[in-house]
């Protein structure tokens, strides 16, 4: 007499091939997520450097001169006109910090995505970041 397995029994071939597939899986979903991750991060880098560049060259139209530092961009404020109606001359004032950061540390440097601070030459006006392989943006 030939005794057929019960469908509700596991055997171990099964279990191989789900483990294989469940590797598999984890080997291609992992390092897709962890690229996509770290393109975001680029991404966020980029947005960061070209709002804080932004912001040095408004305070140094506005003032004739670059800030000192970061800091001042944080906690000066720029008042500017701005349109508030269809209307060409109803206007309000557009009252706010240079740069609104949103990570700061402990002594008043802005952060980038990634903890680390900016790197801000006074001088010159630019601004780089120092997080390793973002240096030359």
């Amino acid at each position: 007499m030939v005794r057929l397995r019960n469908p509700k029994e596991f055997t171990i071939l099964d279990a191989m091939i789900t483990l294989c597939l469940i590797g598999i899986l984890t080997g291609v979903v992992i390092p897709k997520y962890r690229r996509m991750a770290h393109e975001a991060q680029e991404s966020a880098v980029k947005a960061e450097l070209t709002n804080v560049r932004t912001s040095i060259s408004l305070f140094k139209m506005l003032n004739k001169r670059n800030p000192e530092s970061l800091k001042e961009l944080i906690e000066k404020k720029v008042m500017l006109p701005a349109r508030t109606g269809r209307e060409p001359y109803s206007t309000s004032f557009f009252d706010q910090k240079y740069l609104n950061s949103r990570a700061v540390d402990s002594q008043g440097n802005v952060l980038d995505v990634f903890g680390n601070p900016f790197r801000y030459d006074p001088v010159r006006g630019v601004v780089r970041a120092t997080t390793k392989g973002f240096e030359d943006w």
